[in-house]
């Protein structure tokens, strides 16, 4: 696999960078995706009862049966290990004195592999807030693997919840405020979009503003998006294959 000549040339002459993420980039580590072929919204049914689990309205009516689906993807956020395309993001990074990562992924992979700048948007499922106190915490790997019932604060007992967004919620006042300094105002030289179907505004918008200021972007995706037509190369693959290349041609620059 090689990357289109053009993109070769145009990749040295970067010096910022902003990538986005979504559930692909985590497939090689053996996280399920939830949209695109083989997620967990292919199953209607599987689908439909894990977005009413994780939402806001059912961790107030029926905690236990949030925590039940919480706990199962924080067990395999910390029984997976980040792969080549979380390396080649690190390596991004390393490489450019400006550089910025926006996620939807909540695996924490990013982060565990080296990367800095993140703006987690849908936030952690290691890190948890009480509903009572708003005290705030993270679980040990070895607490996630003994978790079984809804966990409690330490603090006052209260009922604890993941210290992630919920169908339902607002996303983060402080991160949507990051994403829009960093990847709408001051856009970087090359935006990276990798791994995600692109069906949220926050993911869209940075990327056509990116192309609308005639910016480098590129998509790496096993299959075509809404944004694939907007891009200025959209290339279909792994991230774990793409991305690295694209870092190497970078910090070799």
């Amino acid at each position: 696999m090689r990357l289109p000549d053009d993109l070769v040339d145009a990749l040295g002459n970067v010096s910022s960078v902003g990538v986005i993420t979504g559930a692909g980039v985590s497939a090689e580590s053996g996280i399920q995706t939830y949209r695109g072929q083989g997620g967990i919204y292919d199953d209607e049914a599987e689908g439909d009862a894990t977005v009413e689990a994780l939402s806001a309205a059912t961790l107030r009516a029926d905690p236990g049966r949030t925590w039940r689906v919480v706990s199962e993807l924080a067990r395999r956020a910390v029984d997976a290990a980040p792969n080549a395309a979380h390396e080649a993001i690190v390596l991004l990074e390393q490489s450019l004195p400006r550089f910025v990562l926006l996620t939807q992924n909540v695996d924490g992979l990013h982060r565990l592999a080296g990367s800095r700048n993140v703006i987690d948007i849908h936030g952690d499922v290691l890190d948890t807030r009480c509903l009572a106190c708003d005290e705030r915490g993270r679980f040990t790997p070895a607490e996630v693997r003994a978790l079984r019932n809804t966990p409690r604060c330490q603090a006052c007992d209260g009922i604890l919840r993941p210290d992630a967004v919920l169908f339902g919620e607002m996303l983060p006042e402080e991160k949507i405020l990051r994403l829009h300094h960093e990847l709408l105002e001051d856009v970087p030289d090359l935006v990276i979009v990798a791994g995600t179907t692109a069906i949220f505004p926050y993911i869209v918008q940075p990327v056509l503003e990116a192309a609308g200021r005639g910016r480098l972007t590129v998509e790496v995706n096993p299959e075509p998006t809404q944004l694939s037509e907007h891009v200025r190369w959209s290339l279909r693959g792994k991230a774990g294959d793409l991305l690295p290349l694209i870092a190497n041609v970078v910090a070799e620059a």
